[in-house]
């Protein structure tokens, strides 16, 4: 059962949030929208795309595994948890489709240094800079309740940190290069993830 619901919701969130926004943008714009990291990118974009992509790929096999019952949850939460993990992991896949959407074609999948992109400050962008990644944090969040196993955990910890690499050494640098002092003042107002509680910080 927590297998079975785990794999279908990270179907739900590759279909809807991965593919169908690579779809909506290349109707939109011609393009896929997807920017892969060169071999000439810092060291770090080449460590944090890597890390970001096994670790979805671990969790997405876990997943699988315990869908067959080759694998097994080591905590049972109850049905009231794993119905509360699962609303949690669509409310992730949910703010993921409505932030990526209202980029609009600035949206982007990696970074591609000699491309200028719109700053987008609007809609769930004026409370947080990086709404789509706090829906992963929230879909990864469902995950954990509803696959509780340590590799889970892991892998999880492993995408969080590959995030957090991504965003600060990679994302954040890009966008104060290309806007400057406008970027600095976003930056100041909102939170990196979730909207501020102290204007002294950027998280």
């Amino acid at each position: 059962m927590f297998g079975a619901d785990a794999l279908t919701l990270y179907l739900a969130f590759l279909v809807f949030a991965v593919g169908g926004r690579i779809a909506l943008h290349y109707l939109a714009t011609g393009d896929l929208g997807i920017r892969t990291v060169k071999r000439t990118a810092p060291k770090i974009a080449r460590f944090t795309s890597v890390l970001l992509l096994a670790s979805f790929v671990a969790t997405f096999v876990l997943s699988s595994l315990e869908a067959i019952g080759v694998v097994h949850p080591q905590v049972d939460f109850g049905e009231t948890a794993n119905m509360l993990g699962a609303a949690i992991s669509l409310g992730g896949i949910a703010l993921m489709i409505v932030s990526q959407y209202q980029m609009g074609t600035a949206w982007r999948f990696g970074v591609d240094e000699a491309e200028r992109t719109d700053l987008v400050t609007g809609g769930l962008y004026a409370f947080g800079r990086n709404p789509i990644y706090s829906g992963v944090f929230l879909f990864c969040t469902g995950l954990l309740v509803l696959l509780p196993h340590i590799y889970m955990l892991i892998f999880l910890a492993t995408a969080w940190l590959s995030i957090e690499l991504q965003v600060r050494f990679v994302e954040e640098p890009h966008l104060r290069n290309l806007h400057g002092a406008d970027y600095e003042k976003y930056a100041e107002q909102t939170g990196r993830y979730f909207p501020r509680l102290s204007r002294k910080s950027g998280r």
